[in-house]
């Protein structure tokens, strides 16, 4: 567990997370495997599941950009949690 202090020792942030770019490149792993196996034993309208993904990663490369790495910086497990003290 990562513990941070600030300058006047008032609060304490915790951050245990997984990191955002880990977190997306595991979704991404998911989907991919995924609609390889729907695409195999279904339907191969599923392979279309993996096209969206490899254009996905593709933009993110050349734009620097991930639409979903933004999207997974919302969510509230991954924003900092902060004990603070009250001031007496």
């Amino acid at each position: 567990m990562e513990k941070l202090r600030t300058s006047s020792q008032e609060s304490l942030v915790l951050n245990q997370s997984i990191s955002v770019v880990r977190q997306v490149q595991f979704v991404q792993a998911i989907l991919i495997l995924v609609g390889v196996i729907l695409g195999t034993s279904f339907s191969q309208w599923f392979y279309m599941l993996d096209i969206v993904v490899g254009l996905s990663l593709l933009i993110a490369s050349l734009t620097g950009s991930c639409l979903l790495e933004q999207l997974f910086a919302k969510f509230p497990w991954n924003k900092p949690f902060t004990l603070g003290k009250e001031k007496v």
